[in-house]
């Protein structure tokens, strides 16, 4: 298919570039692929929509939510050059390194062996450029990266919310709040951009979900810039994904099979969770589909299978896309998704409408922009269900 084609006109003004006052505040767009149904709701009904969704008192059931724990870490570092013109090194990697891959700006005026300062404090020097293709930086002095990004970093909020930080300082506290999920690992720090699905889950919710059948569980895939990045090939079958690494405990393997093993709904929070858990389950079972794998379910069987890949950190350039207008994939595991709205052209927006199909895709896609509904990162929320037999 044509990338152009997952292009859609977007008024500047739905873009949201600062956080609700309150997580839970934000809208959600119920979408059903099976009935073509769309309901506005509010995102802190989420426990509600999802027992009415899955009708759990009568079936009986319950929903696990997989979730990607991921932390954020403050990538960006706003910089300046001898001239005092101003820049940013954007972090891809973290560790404890002699030189770091980044994005650097201004990258065509800056020079190899050139010395950039810390942009807060006058004459700091914090970095040397050691490469512009690919652009790497080297650490000056005996500080460790982590240092540097405690003390200057900011997080890694994605171009299209655009505000000055010499502005308004209060929003670099605030998003380093509020571009992380509450449930976020501090023990997984490795996200350049964050699983913005989960940004809306406050304690009072996740509480409310357990005491409403509705159990979590988490994966961690650190996300990298190429997750949101347009399309940029003419056809998206030409598209080529970026390494990302994921990793699955064996207790969320657990949860997984014991919920394929009762056929109790699984919702996935956030692309990267979907792509997290379709990956492993390619890797587990090359050649099966979703209707053999909750068949192999029922003979509880089905941890054998998935043990020998569970507490391995293992690579995916998955890419989930329409082979054309008519096609709708099939996960092999999983009923809905909780996601935000999507950049036009970007491979999530095409992950999405291949879910759901293309048509459908566009039709909410077109009421969420009459509603003015706010998008992206800090924008509002929406449930899509793609699974049969709901």
């Amino acid at each position: 298919m044509k990338t152009d084609f997952f292009n859609y006109d977007l008024p500047e003004e739905l873009i949201a570039q600062i956080p609700l006052e309150n997580r839970s505040e934000s809208r959600l767009l119920v979408c059903n692929s099976n009935n073509q149904s769309i309901q506005d709701k509010m995102f802190k009904e989420i426990p509600n929509v999802l027992n009415e969704v899955f009708q759990l008192k009568k079936t009986q059931s319950k929903v696990l939510l997989i979730a990607n724990d991921s932390r954020v870490y403050p990538a960006r570092v706003r910089i300046r050059r001898k001239t005092g013109a101003r820049g940013e090194v954007f972090f891809l990697e973290t560790g404890a390194k002699k030189t770091y891959r980044c994005l650097l700006r201004p990258k065509s005026k800056l020079k190899i062996d050139e010395v950039i300062y810390a942009d807060i404090e006058e004459e700091k020097p914090l970095f040397k450029v050691t490469n512009l293709e690919p652009p790497e930086v080297s650490i000056i002095g005996s500080v460790s990266l982590d240092d540097i990004l405690n003390q200057y970093g900011e997080m890694p909020l994605p171009p299209y919310i655009k505000r000055d930080p010499h502005k308004n300082k209060s929003n670099i506290n605030l998003d380093k709040e509020r571009y992380q999920t509450i449930y976020s690992n501090m023990n997984e720090i490795g996200s350049s951009a964050a699983p913005t699905a989960g940004l809306h889950f406050t304690p009072e919710i996740i509480s409310e979900c357990k005491n409403s059948n509705i159990e979590f569980a988490y994966v961690t895939l650190h996300v990298g810039l190429g997750t949101f990045l347009p399309v940029m090939a003419e056809n998206i079958e030409s598209h080529q994904m970026h390494e990302e690494y994921y990793h699955i405990s064996h207790n969320t393997v657990e949860k997984i099979a014991e919920y394929i093993e009762n056929n109790w709904p699984i919702v996935f929070v956030g692309t990267t969770s979907l792509r997290t858990v379709e990956s492993f389950f390619r890797l587990a079972f090359p050649d099966l589909n979703q209707n053999t794998i909750y068949k192999m379910g029922s003979d509880k069987k089905l941890i054998n299978y998935l043990t020998p890949y569970s507490n391995k950190w293992l690579p995916t350039k998955i890419f989930i896309y329409p082979k054309d207008e008519k096609d709708k994939f099939i996960p092999l595991i999983g009923k809905a998704i909780i996601t935000n709205f999507h950049q036009p052209g970007s491979t999530l927006a095409m992950l999405v409408a291949a879910l759901m199909g293309v048509k459908f895709w566009q039709v909410f896609y077109t009421h969420a922009i009459e509603k003015k509904y706010r998008f992206f990162s800090y924008g509002d929320s929406s449930l899509l269900v793609f699974g049969a037999n709901v």
